[in-house]
């Protein structure tokens, strides 16, 4: 019982939380940043990201007064008015984890209602925003009203619903949204016309979804172990860590598609044009960028408005087209050959 008293799972608790936070932190300014370099716009998708970040940081301010109250120590060891405070910053922390999640799913499907524009494809994505809207303000008011009143969580004076089955419930259809959202453009990208490189990278940086995942399944399986534990600060405090993890890699993930331009930065390299991240070529022209539907005051892939050199030509090299895509729409994935042209006026002349 002694040893057990002086048992902390307090600094790796501390460490991962404040890895995983400052990453999605730097995901989301590197987001901004592209925005920035090529003087575009933030869309609805980046402001939603944003709001899944604060989410996420006020997860970790919740976890950090846990932390003080003794979280990640063992219940018999600590005051009965910490033990109150953790569980009282326990409802507040449930409340934003089913925002954290559920904004993060949002962004990615704005973020393809973009990319796909006038697609067949967009009726699964509003399909899907509609079923995530819909998911997430019923899980938040079960989340807000889960005991009458809604002090009995934590005074323990009153009624409340399977808290168990509430979590069950909700972590299953979360991890089975979470698949089918990262994995729904894979199918589209191997259907378009465009060189296997970037069809493998583009595929590969979708299927990073796959670890958020991967964590919300860990998640559900340690809830399942706990579930009925009466050390609650001990039994708990992994939960925590698992909740930020997860909003904090799907931030990551979800920010890595709209970073081209920061990666193309960070990684010109044969590595890079073989994965498709960079579109130089060993003449130092840009021989092909991709550029996504709809993209001409804001894409990922690819960038025909931004201007180099006195002047230059962006010139259509294939347009690329899929039986996925409305037939009277004439977008796709366009992949475009930048030229760069010196305009030299003979002596005595100017251009106007």
């Amino acid at each position: 019982m002694m040893e057990s008293d002086h048992e902390d799972q307090g600094p790796t608790l501390i460490i991962v939380n404040t890895v995983f936070i400052v990453l999605a932190t730097l995901a989301v300014i590197g987001r901004l940043c592209a925005r920035r370099l090529r003087h575009l716009r933030l869309g609805p998708d980046d402001w939603i990201i944003c709001f899944s970040l604060a989410c996420d940081w006020a997860m970790y301010g919740l976890f950090a007064g846990c932390r003080r109250n003794g979280l990640g120590k063992h219940i018999h060891g600590l005051q009965l008015a910490n033990i109150a405070m953790i569980v009282e910053l326990l409802y507040v922390f449930q409340i934003f984890y089913v925002l954290g999640p559920a904004s993060v799913k949002l962004s990615l499907l704005f973020l393809y209602r973009r990319v796909f524009e006038r697609s067949k494809f967009l009726r699964l994505v509003y399909g899907m925003m509609g079923l995530i809207v819909i998911f997430g303000i019923v899980m938040t008011f079960m989340a807000i009203f889960n005991c009458t009143p809604i002090s009995a969580f934590w005074t323990k004076r009153g009624t409340c619903f399977d808290f168990a089955l509430f979590a069950l419930g909700y972590a299953v259809v979360n991890i089975i949204t979470d698949l089918a959202i990262w994995l729904m453009p894979i199918p589209i990208i191997w259907k378009i016309q465009m060189p296997m490189h970037q069809k493998i990278a583009l595929s590969l940086i979708f299927a990073l979804g796959l670890f958020d995942c991967g964590v919300a399944v860990a998640r559900l399986c340690l809830s399942m172990l706990l579930l009925n534990n009466t050390d609650i600060t001990w039994d708990y405090a992994p939960g925590f860590m698992w909740s930020i993890i997860e909003v904090s890699t799907g931030i990551v993930c979800t920010c890595l598609p709209t970073m081209r331009v920061i990666l193309e930065a960070a990684f010109r390299s044969r590595i890079a044009r073989k994965l498709g991240l960079s579109s130089g070529n060993d003449s130092g022209q840009r021989s092909s960028d991709t550029a996504w539907p709809g993209s001409t005051d804001y894409n990922e892939l690819g960038d025909p408005g931004r201007r180099k050199g006195s002047s230059y030509v962006n010139r259509d090299f294939a347009r690329m087209q899929n039986p996925e895509w409305d037939g009277d729409s004439q977008r796709g994935i366009m992949v475009y050959q930048e030229i760069n042209v010196e305009l030299q006026p003979p002596r005595g002349q100017r251009f106007c």
